[in-house]
Formats: C-alpha cells, structure tokens, sequence
C-alpha cells in the first residue's frame, strides 16, 4: 500500500504489486518525497499503480538529516489535513514547491512557518493576525504603531489585543514580532523576511505558537514537529 498526493485526486491510497521483489521495476520509483508521473488502474477498493515516471526525486532530501525532518513533517502535515479523493491543486503545488525550497537549502523553519500559514489559510482557519479575534479592533495604531506584546487564542481563533488578552482563557502572551512574522510570510512569501534579523526567541515563538494553532485546528498531534523542535533544541545545547 502506497499513500499518494495527487493533483488531480488529492490523497488517494494505491497498491504496488510485487515492489517489494528485488527486480521489481517500480522499486527506485516509489520512494519517500518523488514527484513521479503515474498511472493507476482502476480496482474495486484501492487503485493499483501500473507505470511510474520519476519527474523529480528531490535527492537532497535524503542528504541531511534536517531537510529530511521537515520533508517528513511536510508530508505528516499534509496528511492529517486532507481527506481522500478531496482535490487540491493548490495545495499540491504549496507541497511540491516547499520540498524543492528545501532542496535548494531555504531556511527550513521559516519555510515550514511559510508553509503552515499557507496551509491553513487555503483550508479557511487563517487565524486574525492584524485585528483583535475577540473585539476586532486593529493590532496596530496608525500613529503608536504595533504594542510590545500581544496575546494569541488557538480556540478563539488568532490574535488578541492588550487589552482583550487577560479575558480570554487559556491565551497566551506572545511578542507582537510573531503576528508580524507571519502576516508578512503571508502577504509576501518567504522574500518577505530576506533581510529580516530574527532572533532565536522570535524564532521559536513563532513555531510553537502556529503548531498549537495547527494540532487546535486539526485535532492532531503533530509528532514529526515536535521532533524537529527537540532536535533543534539539543544542536542548539550542543
């Protein structure tokens, strides 16, 4: 069995029959992260994968480790988002353009940040991120500009304001950086941030904060994440 993210179909499950033989001819084709051009039979449960074509095989992924724990959230994120036979051409170009950034070496946590508030913006739970999810008003004052500090709801649905902050249950204090960070990868993409200094503590506020958003949102726990976040953890003790 074989999960597959189709453009044309979405998620869809399929059998490769006899790849596991040693001179099977799909073998070297059906390898994690491919984009492969494929045809598939029609059977009664599942489809049956007949021909495969390697279009991209994205090798650097399987060259360092950390390129290869953000393919595997990527693909675990995407996973729990979908259902089968649920088309999403746009989503699919989102994934296949994410895996070729990280090949090409691009911060691969702001590119998992771009790809998150992408994600949920094209499933509608794009979160408030320049006006109060409780009361609407604007995060930033024309003439103050942005406060220090802001709060953030996964359950009400974004940002707050100041004020609207020690009303709300379970919120958190966040820096205001963080709902500019992603509004910014949001209105224009990851060159948005080219020449943007982030510290480490932004950084980190910004991944814990969109993937409590996302696991609110999807109902899922996220484990490829939170691996990458410990694994980030200890390189950076060490």
């Amino acid at each position: 069995m074989v999960s597959l993210f189709t453009r044309e179909e979405g998620k869809i499950m399929a059998v490769a029959r006899g790849v596991r033989k040693p001179r099977a001819k799909l073998a070297g084709a059906l390898q994690h992260f491919t984009l492969l051009d494929m045809h598939l039979a029609p059977s009664r449960r599942f489809d049956v994968i007949t021909q495969a074509r390697v279009l991209n095989p994205f090798y650097g992924l399987r060259t360092k480790l950390e390129a290869f724990s953000y393919a595997c959230y990527f693909a675990e994120l995407f996973e729990a988002s979908l259902e089968e036979r649920q088309r999403q051409p746009v989503l699919f170009d989102l994934l296949v353009d994410a895996l070729a950034r990280l090949v090409d070496g691009e911060m691969p946590d702001m590119l998992a940040r771009y790809v998150e508030i992408n994600l949920v913006g094209m499933l509608g739970y794009l979160p408030h991120l320049t006006d109060c999810a409780t009361c609407q008003t604007p995060l930033s004052h024309p003439e103050r500009g942005w406060p220090t500090w802001l709060g953030f709801s996964a359950s009400q649905g974004g940002a707050l304001c100041p004020d609207c902050l020690p009303r709300v249950p379970g919120a958190k204090r966040i820096a205001a950086g963080t709902a500019q960070v992603a509004h910014l990868l949001l209105a224009r993409g990851l060159e948005g941030l080219h020449g943007v200094q982030l510290s480490d503590r932004l950084r980190r506020e910004v991944e814990s904060t969109f993937r409590d958003y996302l696991e609110y949102r999807l109902e899922k726990r996220l484990n490829s994440g939170r691996f990458i976040h410990e694994w980030d953890g200890d390189n950076d003790s060490g």
